[in-house]
């Protein structure tokens, strides 16, 4: 014998159930399967009384969802557009040019502070950047040059004067 859950469900807190006064909640229809089930009330004050299943809910949000990419709002259609303010700088830096230079200043220094010698070895990391000797904004025209580059650990790097003295090379 085939019994339907709902009705048995809804008999029992209805009449048959003699604890149903004393249980606090309610019952909510599935939006996804149509099936009474019970929540109590502090999932009903957070929400969660749409979906009797995790597997209800996924199934009914598939093809409900939206990339979180939408071309239709790139760019200046976009209503948080600023009118292009990005710095050329930061253009520059992000860009895979300048991330050739560097690991190339890096492979010619090997990977080691010209100033101090310093290297990440097994157990110690150390951190390099590369430096521009010439400053960056002063010359653009020597931004991805190799020899304009210098290989300095954070230290080394964070004791040199940023833009206001020029090297010789």
């Amino acid at each position: 014998m085939k019994y339907d859950l709902n009705q048995i469900i809804l008999a029992d807190c209805m009449d048959g159930d003699r604890w149903a006064k004393l249980r606090k909640g309610s019952y909510f229809n599935c939006l996804d399967c149509g099936s009474v089930f019970w929540r109590r009330p502090h999932a009903i004050k957070n929400g969660d009384n749409k979906f009797c299943s995790r597997e209800c809910y996924f199934k009914w949000q598939k093809g409900k969802r939206k990339s979180p990419y939408n071309k239709d709002q790139s760019g200046d259609k976009n209503p948080n557009w600023k009118g292009g303010i990005n710095p050329i700088n930061a253009n520059i830096r992000s860009s895979n040019k300048f991330k050739q230079w560097r690991s190339e200043v890096f492979k010619r220094d090997n990977w080691t502070c010209q100033k101090c010698g310093a290297r990440s070895k097994k157990n110690k990391y150390v951190r390099i950047e590369a430096h521009h000797i010439k400053p960056f904004a002063k010359y653009p025209d020597l931004r991805f040059d190799v020899n304009n580059g210098i290989t300095l650990c954070k230290k080394c790097h964070d004791k040199e004067p940023k833009g206001k003295c020029v090297y010789e090379i």
